[in-house]
Order: structure tokens, then C-alpha cells, then sequence
């Protein structure tokens, strides 16, 4: 079986890895270690604003252990009859104490949440950049409500991680560290009780840490097919509303409902566990201190100030073992989402780039010399294509729909690898071409057109701002399209809808064909570019098609057999084999061949 992939290092810096089988993404996940080198690079940028948040943790840690220690000494003042004005003065320092404890505490939260989306969000940039370069097999398995899961769903669940993890550990660390230091000092058999519940109560979490991550990622899946489902319907709304396909669709909404619900409640009473193990222990552990704490008291040991102490601190012990427990929680969510992450930055496309950015001026020749293709290994689409196009000639593909002639558009453009064969454009293989170097020099309008909210401007440029305003006006005046724009109220400022709801078929397919002549391509293809439009709209097109191709190679898959009057050559498509290849003037004139057939029978039905 031929294997598609690239086997090298990937622009996330991850590690290199073995190919896959061709349309194995879903079905063999790469499986690897994540690396924490991975996540700390995603921090680096961010790590003064991580020394800042540990500072301001460490700083409020330090305060929650002073401030038991003046109730401690009010209490006994208080019991002794102390002086007013001293008890007054121990009361106001508690007070300012408090209120910087709860101005660190709300600058811990803010400074946490900014490291957050500063972190997750280059992660977010960096998987969908990456997503965008992966080659359409990939796409084709993958529905956009999963994607949009992945990218953000995922990352949301680590934003956490990134916020807090490492900052509110090493603050638990350091408070538990405290509490027990000044605890050995005052009292040690409540200290030895106090680190015999600690060190349990870390040693649990630590063995359960990993105990949902499994159940988590299960959610997590089951979220993003329940994305995908709400997604693929929505975009068919039409087909699921004429065929009265609405309650078939809330069932299935329903049953994929369940699954999220009953994953997330599994993934939930797992990820739960560490909190109960604590709570169990913590119960002990403050039942022990108290007897002892009052046997001291009642046997005179101790003030009541110190009793006070000791209870506060075993209280106050909870707070970061339970911070623990949260944060074991939050790793858990995280790590499902991390490893998702990993999987999918893992992922390589099957089309290697190479390294040529040249080509030669002017119009492109095109060759293809036995290029064999086929979407799955039990299905070759296309069989040894060989032919052969001289720069600034014009090709007419004909064929019966599934006869190959889009995927002969799509290898051209490199939006899947060649089983075998060579194709080379302007004489250059292609797969010794950057993908850049080739999109700048080849175009291409397809039958579907996609249109985002935003301006015409944008639309009709892809949001490239160096376009000027005079050259879309001059494109757009010669497709037909001038007169319309002028009729806007905002002209190239005036907003689309997403979708393109607010244009008709043709309006569409205008603005396609001025997005590909905008780019000043040396290579045009065309699939059907008349499709979508009204006889009269299509013979306006058709000439200004013609004077356009005349600065450039071109190739034109057509129904119509009306759109393929002034192109040079006819190649006729037959179950993935050239039928027939030569001059249109020849083939029109020879009584044999499909072409002139075709022509005298009006036969353009028969090529659909």
C-alpha cells in the first residue's frame, strides 16, 4: 500500500514521525509522549508576567500565614485583660492585612487569566494554521463543528492550566511548607499529625492524577460530534426542511445530547475523586488535632489564643490541599485537551513541499505524463493521463460526470498527491515547487463559492489589503459586475452576509472569477465557470473570459459545450482515460470523434 506523509519536522516544532496510509487520519491517531517543552514554549513569551503572578502568590501566602498569629495574640491579650489601645492596634493591622490579601488575590485572578489567553491563544493560532495546511483527504473526514471543537473547545479546557497550574502548586507547596515549619516548632505531635495528613492527602492526589484524563477526552469527542452533527445539518437546512428531515434530526440531536451527557458525568465522578479522597482525609485530620489541641487547653498546655492557632492552621491546611485537588482536576481537563492537541499538531500532510520559487515569465505550459490518482486504493479515479499544453493555449475538458476532470484541477493544485506520474508546470515538477510559489501563478474558480461577512472589498480581494481600489473597480467593470457595485449604498464598503445570501448564483460566480483575475494568474482553471448563470449573463462572461485568457494559459472544464468555442484543444474524459485529445477545429470537423459527435447531436446532457 503507498504511504502518504511527510516524515520531517513541522513548523509547531514537534518531533518527526512515520506516514500513514492514505485516509488513515481517523482511524490510526499518532500516538506520543506529549512533552512539557511542548507547553513551556507556549509560556516563554509570557514568563515575566509568570514571575510577577508567583511573586504576588507567594506574597499572599505569606500574609494568610501571619495573620492567625495576630487573632492568636488578640485573643490572649483579650483573656488577660489587655490593653485597649493594643488590641485596637492588633485589630487594625488584621484589617490591613485582610484587604491586601483580597487586592493579591484579585491580581493573582487577573494577572492569571491575562497569561491564559495570551498562552491558549497562540495555541489556538498555531492549530489552525496548522489545520489550514493539512491537505484535503484530512478535511474531506473531518467535519467543521469537530475542527472548531479541537481549536478552541480543546483549548478552552487548558486556558486553566496556563492561568493558575504552576503558580497556585508552588503557592500550595509553600503555605503547606509554613504551617508545618511553625507548627514543628510550637507543638510537634499536632505537627506530626498535620504532615501525616498532608503527606497522604498529596499521595492520593498524585496516584489518581491521571484517573479521568481518559473519560475526559471521551467528552471532549463526544462534544465535538455533537458540534459536527449541529454544524452539517445547519448547513443543509434546505434538504432537512423540504424532506422533512426535522424530527429525524432532533432525534439524532437528542441521542448525541445523551452520549455528551453521560461521557461527561463519568468523566466528572472520576475527575471528583481526588477532592473525595481529601475531604475524608482532612475529616481525620481535624478530629485529631481538636482532641489533642483540647487536652493541652483543658490541661493548661496551651492558651486559648493557641488553641485558636492550631485550629486555624488545620483549617487553613484544607485550603491548599484543596487547591491541589482543583488543580489535579483542572490537569486532568487539560491533559485531555492537550493530548488532542498533540494528535492533531502531529498530523502531517501528504503533500510535501519543495523548495523551487521560480518560474518562467509569461503564460505556463502544462504536462501531464502518466499521472495515475485515485481518492482510495480500491477506486483509481484517473489511469496513466498523458498531454501536453503550450504556454497561452486554451483546454476544453469533457467528460461524464466521475470521468476525472475535477480531480485532474485538483492535482494541478496540489490539494492531493499523484499516486504516480509526473505533472509540471512551465516545465517544473510540481512537487519541486513551494506551495506559494504555485498558488501565485495558478488560479482557479470552482462551481461552489465561498463568501465571508465582510465588505465587497474584502470579499472580492480575500482580505489582501494591497490590492487597490482602481484595479477591483477596472476587474470588476470588464466581468459585468461595475454597474452593480456602483448600485451599493457603501460601494466596496458596503458588508455581504456569510454565505452570500444577499447575491444571486451569477453575483457569485462574478465575484469568483474577479478573485482569481485579480491575482494576475499565468494559469487558469476554470470548472464550469457559466454554471451558475442566465444566457444572457453567460454570453457577457464569456467575452470577457476571452479577453482575460488571452494573457494566460488556461484550461476549462465544461458541461456547456457552448463555454469551449475559443478554446485550442478538447480532451475527452472516459472513466479516468483520455478518450480523445487534439486540436477543437480538428475534432469539431472529424465525423469519428466524441467531440464532433457531441457537437452535432447538441449532446452537452450527455456529459452530465
Amino acid at each position: 500500500m503507498p504511504l502518504h506523509g511527510l516524515a520531517r519536522p513541522s513548523d509547531s516544532g514537534l518531533p518527526t514521525h512515520v506516514c500513514y496510509p492514505k485516509g488513515a487520519y481517523l482511524h490510526m491517531p499518532p500516538q506520543q509522549t506529549l512533552s512539557m517543552s511542548w507547553l513551556l514554549r507556549y509560556l516563554r513569551p509570557v514568563k515575566w508576567r509568570m514571575a510577577l503572578l508567583l511573586v504576588l502568590l507567594l506574597s499572599a501566602t505569606a500574609l494568610q500565614l501571619v495573620n492567625p498569629m495576630i487573632v492568636q495574640r488578640f485573643i490572649d491579650q483579650a483573656s488577660d485583660k489587655g490593653d485597649l489601645s493594643a488590641l485596637l492596634s492588633l485589630a487594625g493591622i488584621y484589617l490591613v492585612i485582610a484587604v491586601l490579601i483580597q487586592l493579591l488575590t484579585v491580581s493573582v485572578d487577573y494577572l492569571g487569566n491575562d497569561v491564559s489567553w495570551r498562552a491558549t491563544n497562540r495555541i489556538r493560532s498555531n492549530l489552525l494554521k496548522h489545520a489550514l495546511k493539512l491537505d484535503m483527504r484530512f478535511h474531506n473526514e473531518k467535519t467543521p463543528g469537530e475542527m472548531i471543537e479541537r481549536i478552541d473547545g480543546d483549548v478552552t479546557h487548558m486556558s486553566n492550566f496556563f492561568a493558575l497550574f504552576i503558580a497556585k502548586i508552588v503557592g500550595s507547596f509553600v503555605l503547606l511548607a509554613g504551617i508545618l515549619i511553625y507548627m514543628f516548632a510550637y507543638d510537634w505531635p499536632i505537627a506530626a499529625v498535620m504532615t501525616a495528613f498532608t503527606l497522604a492527602s498529596v499521595g492520593a492526589l498524585y496516584a489518581v492524577r491521571n484517573l479521568g484524563v481518559g473519560a475526559s477526552q471521551a467528552e471532549r469527542q463526544a462534544s465535538a460530534a455533537l458540534f459536527g452533527l449541529i454544524e452539517e445539518r445547519i448547513a443543509g437546512i434546505e434538504d432537512v426542511q423540504t424532506n422533512g428531515g426535522v424530527p429525524r434530526l432532533v432525534n439524532r440531536y437528542h441521542r448525541a445530547m445523551r452520549r455528551v451527557f453521560l461521557t461527561g458525568r463519568k468523566a466528572w465522578m472520576l475527575r471528583i475523586m481526588p477532592w473525595n479522597v481529601t475531604i475524608v482525609l482532612f475529616t481525620l485530620a481535624v478530629t485529631a488535632v481538636l482532641l489533642l489541641s483540647v487536652r493541652q487547653y483543658l490541661n493548661g498546655q496551651i492558651t486559648l489564643g493557641t488553641l485558636f492557632l492550631f485550629f486555624q492552621y488545620t483549617q487553613m491546611l484544607s485550603d491548599p490541599i484543596e487547591q491541589l485537588g482543583d488543580q489535579i482536576q483542572e490537569f486532568q481537563k487539560a491533559k485531555s485537551g492537550m493530548n488532542r492537541s498533540w494528535e492533531l499538531l502531529s498530523l502531517r500532510s501528504e503533500i510535501e513541499e519543495g523548495r523551487e520559487e521560480r518560474l518562467p515569465p509569461g503564460p505556463l505550459s502544462v504536462s501531464f505524463e502518466k499521472v495515475s490518482f485515485g481518492y482510495s486504493e480500491e477506486h483509481p479515479v484517473l489511469r496513466e493521463i498523458s498531454f501536453e499544453l503550450l504556454p497561452g493555449e486554451k483546454l476544453g475538458l469533457v467528460g461524464r460526470t466521475g470521468s476525472g476532470k475535477s480531480s485532474i484541477s485538483r492535482l494541478l493544485l496540489r490539494l492531493y498527491n499523484m499516486d504516480s506520474g509526473v505533472i509540471r508546470v512551465g516545465g517544473v515538477d510540481i512537487r519541486a515547487l513551494t506551495l506559494p510559489a504555485l498558488y501565485r501563478r495558478v488560479g482557479m474558480v470552482t462551481q461552489d463559492v465561498q463568501l465571508f461577512d465582510g465588505t465587497l472589498r474584502d470579499n472580492l480581494t480575500l482580505f489582501n489589503p494591497h490590492i487597490a481600489d482602481e484595479e477591483i473597480l477596472n476587474t470588476t467593470a470588464r466581468l459585468g459586475l461595475g454597474g452593480w457595485i456602483a448600485a451599493m449604498p457603501q460601494g466596496l464598503d458596503s458588508r455581504l452576509s456569510t454565505g452570500g445570501s444577499s447575491l444571486s448564483a451569477g453575483e457569485a460566480q462574478l465575484f469568483a472569477l474577479t478573485r482569481v483575475f485579480l491575482t494576475k494568474p499565468s494559469l487558469i482553471i476554470l470548472d464550469e465557470p457559466s454554471s451558475r448563470l442566465d444566457a444572457a449573463t453567460e454570453a457577457a462572461l464569456q467575452e470577457a473570459v476571452d479577453q482575460l485568457l488571452k494573457h494566460c494559459t488556461g484550461i476549462v472544464i465544461a458541461h456547456r459545450l457552448s463555454t469551449l468555442d475559443s478554446v485550442d484543444k478538447i480532451m475527452v474524459l472516459r472513466q479516468g482515460q483520455v478518450a480523445e485529445f487534439g486540436s477543437r477545429e480538428a475534432l469539431a470537423r472529424d465525423p469519428h470523434s466524441e467531440y464532433g459527435q457531441l457537437l452535432r447531436t447538441n449532446g452537452q446532457e450527455e456529459l452530465a
